[in-house]
């Protein structure tokens, strides 16, 4: 249903013609009364009509005159509303309107004749109702008699009185809202809503502006993608997307700048902040573990703190616990899951229950002995596990951690992180996810390889190496078939390295973006 909710005032109003312009359609359609309630029902069709009426306005004689003149005119129902002079009567005046206005309607809402504070009231109702009881706000419309201009028609008397759509102030309340999201909680889902629509209704409806300097923007829609998209990415606790997806997001922002001042002043109130914040995830090789990336990592923690994100805090702790211990150990596929499961968590394990128990200590292995801080990180270590299983299991076991209790811990996080992150050297060290381990040998079937079928032991290889991975070659195979392969990868692998049980391994190429 379709309701408009208007208002008469005390006035004698003067007879004009009001014009509502369609700038969607290019067209114009006009009513000339001297009550604007009628212009309104007229310009609009909806399917009833709400009339507010204070006790003030209801005792005057004008209002009974015009009241009277309404009622020959259009169907309507009054709605008795309070003054608003007190919150007592605030509150009144919302619940009244909640009330009138039912579940899933669609509003049009006319503040022309409302008295004194009744328009901001009204539209504040009308802001609260879309979100409450889903209430579609179709227009906020305003007779604007003081922008009246006389008639072109010499035979008309009427004056010319402009219907302002005053819509797009429940819009700036909606990029207030994802401002706030954003800003307050890491949440950027509305702000990229609000972009790509905006986009996208310029694009409808104002494509005679193509030929205007700077044309119709281009770039809105790539910074709502990127936005999105970081917003899935930190919403599922996943600092490598996050970080890669900030980068990209902090180039587009940088591109769109005219655009966004031209286009969405609401967002450009907020771009800089938007850049800081992108500028603080960002970084361009999150697939690559080095000190940079740990760091990066560290501040995406203290960043789901900042934005009240504790549980994913937490996870991401003790995942960088493992990062930093297999940096340290400086060798193995750090993304892979058997990698960092059987050799780094088992051995930090090993390390946590050696604090309690001397005689396991001959489960540690001696790269663990070995690590920088190594009696620290068992404890953070074990510190973590408690914390991370209290907070994976819900309270679901006995003798669960207090809420406060686990408030207050995951809060140290940052705190307790630090001095592994400032206390050792690492210097130039790196590792590098997503391994392609490729054996030569299983190329080809029996014993020997046959160089006329090179082509096809070509083709396996660039199959089972895929693209942009680091790639290792080893097994037994003759020097022609690992020359060939190591040409073929040129372009496709990101990084290229030969291993063998001898030399260890040899790096052949790295063409990772420095």
């Amino acid at each position: 249903m379709r309701t408009l909710l208007s208002f008469l005032g005390t006035g004698p109003y003067e007879r004009v013609t009001y014009i509502w312009s369609e700038a969607e359609a290019g067209a114009e359609r006009q009513v000339t009364t001297d009550l604007f309630p009628e212009a309104a029902a007229r310009l609009f069709r909806p399917d009833r009509v709400l009339l507010g009426v204070t006790e003030t306005v209801r005792d005057s004689e004008n209002f009974r005159e015009n009241f009277r003149k309404l009622q020959e005119r259009i169907e309507f129902e009054p709605l008795p509303i309070p003054e608003g002079r007190s919150e007592q009567e605030l509150w009144e005046l919302f619940d009244r309107v909640a009330k009138a206005v039912g579940e899933g309607e669609t509003l049009l809402l006319d503040v022309t004749h409302a008295l004194r504070s009744l328009p901001l009231m009204a539209f504040t109702v009308a802001a609260y109702l879309r979100r409450a009881k889903r209430v579609t706000v179709e227009r906020i419309v305003y007779g604007a008699y003081e922008a009246r201009e006389p008639s072109r028609d010499p035979t008309k008397r009427e004056q010319r009185v402009p219907v302002f759509d005053l819509t797009p102030l429940l819009d700036l309340l909606d990029w207030l809202s994802g401002a706030e999201a954003f800003l307050e909680r890491g949440d950027a889902r509305t702000l990229a809503q609000k972009l790509r629509e905006t986009q996208g209704r310029l694009w409808r409806t104002s494509r005679d502006q193509q030929q205007e300097a700077g044309g119709l923007p281009q770039k809105i829609q790539r910074v709502a993608t990127k936005l999105d998209a970081l917003a899935r990415a930190l919403q599922l606790s996943r600092p490598r997307e996050a970080m890669r997806e900030a980068d990209a997001l902090r180039a587009v922002l940088a591109e769109a700048v005219p655009e966004v001042e031209r286009w969405t002043q609401p967002f450009a109130v907020i771009l800089e902040r938007t850049r800081a914040e992108a500028e603080r995830l960002a970084h361009r090789e999150p697939d690559r573990l080095d000190a940079e990336t740990l760091r990066k990592q560290w501040e995406l923690i203290e960043y789901a703190l900042d934005k009240g994100w504790g549980v994913s805090a937490v996870l991401m702790a003790r995942e960088w616990v493992v990062n930093w211990a297999a940096l340290h150990h400086g060798e193995g596929d750090w993304l892979k899951r058997e990698y960092r499961e059987h050799e780094i968590e088992r051995a930090l394990s090993a390390a946590a229950r050696a604090l309690h128990d001397p005689q396991a200590q001959a489960e540690v292995p001696e790269w663990v002995d070995a690590l920088p801080q190594g009696r620290e990180v068992a404890g953070l270590w074990d510190w973590l596990g408690d914390l991370r299983n209290d907070v994976a299991h819900c309270g679901y076991r006995e003798q669960a951690a207090s809420l406060s209790s686990l408030e207050g811990r995951t809060q140290e996080l940052p705190r307790r992180l630090k001095p592994l992150l400032d206390g050792s050297e690492i210097g130039e060290r790196a590792l590098h996810g997503g391994r392609v381990v490729l054996d030569l040998s299983h190329l080809y079937e029996g014993e020997t390889a046959k160089l006329d079928e090179l082509p096809l032991y070509l083709e396996r290889a660039k199959e089972q190496a895929g693209e942009g991975q680091e790639v290792v070659l080893t097994g037994p195979a003759p020097i022609w078939l690992y020359l060939a392969v190591a040409h073929a990868l040129h372009g496709r692998a990101r990084r290229l390295v030969y291993g063998s049980p001898v030399t260890g391994e040899v790096l052949v190429f790295d063409h990772t973006a420095r």
